[in-house]
């Protein structure tokens, strides 16, 4: 089943996940991993202020974005805001591999909606994009290219 909308405009969806997250449950335990996942969340909530917009937790130390309405630019101007605010929030992290603060990595997938698009190829997108932001450095943002498998980091 495609998506449809009444109009061709842009959605766009942000997969991220928290850097080196096992290695911090490890050092800190799993209650103080628990109020990072809270701090994160929290985080990513106070910047995107679309009310359209859809915020969840996917599993583990994954969160989803959905931006209804949203072009490639303004996701990854909201990417970079999250990813920011993560990184200057300086929840300690002396295990990670990155920064000796929390730290995440986004993909980004978007795609202007029609019956060919199937919603699961947006997340697949989203995931290939995220990984290849965690095997370039981490603590960043990469996009979903149909052309390539994920072009852009920032």
């Amino acid at each position: 089943m495609g998506i449809r909308t009444e109009k061709k405009e842009p959605l766009s969806f942000l997969l991220f996940d928290i850097d080196y997250f096992k290695a911090y449950n490890d050092t800190y335990d799993h209650i103080q991993g628990d109020e990072c996942l809270k701090e994160v969340a929290n985080i990513a909530k106070s910047v995107v202020f679309d009310e359209s917009a859809f915020v969840a937790r996917y599993g583990g130390e994954e969160f989803g974005i959905l931006l209804p309405r949203a072009n490639q630019y303004e996701a990854i101007k909201m990417a970079e805001a999250i990813r920011q605010q993560v990184e200057q929030r300086g929840i300690i992290h002396q295990a990670s591999d990155v920064f000796k603060c929390v730290t995440i990595s986004v993909g980004i997938m978007t795609v202007v909606p029609s019956e060919n698009i199937q919603l699961i190829s947006i997340f697949h997108g989203a995931d290939q994009a995220l990984y290849e932001a965690k095997r370039t450095g981490r603590n960043r943002i990469s996009v979903y290219s149909h052309h390539k498998e994920a072009d852009s980091n920032v």
